[in-house]
């Protein structure tokens, strides 16, 4: 399905290809047969029971589709609560190796997050290095499943494999990259962070000017894309960087025709009381549509810039605090602007791991397939 907006000038994703659901084995099963694709599949080794379900999907319509994958297996230190599903992992790891079966290529990824000496995170700088020219110039097609990864480690591998897509734009073969995401609401629930860094920081690739002596004096622009239970994460986030202006995002239209004002409510007394947020700078964007959320940041980055022109232009730091599909959209709008020069940067607060807060009964996600690079933007 395409949908196309007018609202945004210039913008790579003015129009844009996104499925969900039963479009996407209908779309994939056509798109396959068309002609000769080379699928590599990238994933992360995790217990989220989503992690095989984009693959799953892909073989039940073109069986043995994907000749090699890409197993990002990232560590997040002996002391994460995530070490606690051990057998979950092992459990998805046995369903990897029977869906690629005897004709599969597995290759893998080792990202550490923390440097040797425990001092430094490097996990977003090592999963960037893990995608270089080699990894991604003999397919056609380069599948991101985000459902088992952290945002630290999706966001550097899906911006650098736009970037190396871009450098290539002007040779003869063309790779088309796309993200899928796997969301089921009710399990996203279930599996929660525990434990968070003290400090926020930028997201590697996504600092650039916003820490130059130069432009210390241009306003700060901070566009925090807006989700249940992070009190703490925003404050941390705020203190990191302490901007002139703030313009929340909330998700609307929802599932939850109240969940805007519910999130509103929740963050009331840090949003007016302690921050003085204008009710006119909130944001909203569709919370199943990341192309929209990437529109509207788009746009308020562009508005900025032009407002404030005799000033230097502004500095705009995101922050996701969403959904995977949602933080999608906050990391293509990153990208899009600073490849126009904007001053962008995302700030980001690692978490220490993860835990299953209840039993897991089902799983039953909606798959969504973003086409976010390749031969369909290139008319």
């Amino acid at each position: 399905m395409m949908r196309t907006s007018a609202n945004v000038a210039n913008s790579r994703w003015d129009h844009y290809h996104l499925r969900r659901g039963n479009e996407c084995p209908a779309f994939w099963k056509d798109y396959l047969s068309t002609s000769s694709h080379r699928l590599l599949f990238i994933l992360g080794l995790g217990f989220d029971p989503r992690m095989c379900f984009g693959l799953r999907m892909l073989m039940d319509v073109a069986q043995g589709c994907v000749k090699e994958s890409l197993l990002v297996e990232y560590d997040e230190g002996e002391n994460s609560p995530s070490h606690r599903y051990t057998d979950l992992v092992t459990k998805n790891q046995d369903d990897l190796l029977d869906l690629m079966g005897r004709g599969g290529v597995i290759k893998k990824a080792q990202v550490p997050m923390w440097s040797a000496d425990r001092r430094r995170r490097i996990g977003s700088r090592r999963a960037s290095d893990a995608i270089q020219p080699s990894t991604i110039e003999r397919f056609t097609d380069v599948i991101v499943d985000i459902s088992s990864m952290p945002r630290g480690i999706y966001f550097p591998i899906i911006a650098k494999t736009l970037y190396l897509i871009d450098k290539a734009s002007g040779g003869c073969h063309s790779v088309n990259l796309h993200v899928f995401v796997p969301e089921q609401i009710s399990l996203d629930k279930k599996i929660q962070e525990e434990g968070i860094d003290d400090d926020a920081s930028y997201m590697h690739g996504f600092t650039s000017d916003l820490v130059q002596e130069s432009t210390a004096s241009v306003p700060r622009i901070w566009i925090p894309v807006l989700g249940e239970g992070k009190l703490e994460q925003l404050k941390r986030l705020h203190d990191h960087v302490h901007p002139d202006e703030i313009c929340p995002v909330l998700p609307s239209p929802s599932v939850n025709p109240r969940r805007a004002d519910d999130l509103v409510a929740e963050y009331r007394e840090l949003l007016f009381d302690r921050l003085h947020v204008e009710p006119h700078n909130f944001i909203y964007a569709s919370e199943w549509n990341p192309f929209e959320v990437y529109r509207q940041i788009y746009r308020t980055v562009e508005r900025y810039n032009d407002a404030l022109d005799a000033l230097g232009k502004c500095k705009v730091v995101m922050s996701a605090l969403s959904s995977k599909l949602l933080s999608v959209g906050v990391l293509l709008a990153a990208y899009e602007t600073k490849r126009k020069d904007f001053m962008v940067g995302i700030s980001h607060v690692e978490t220490h791991g993860y835990k299953i807060q209840e039993p897991v009964e089902s799983c039953d996600p909606e798959l969504f397939s973003l086409w976010v690079a390749g031969e369909c933007y290139n008319v």
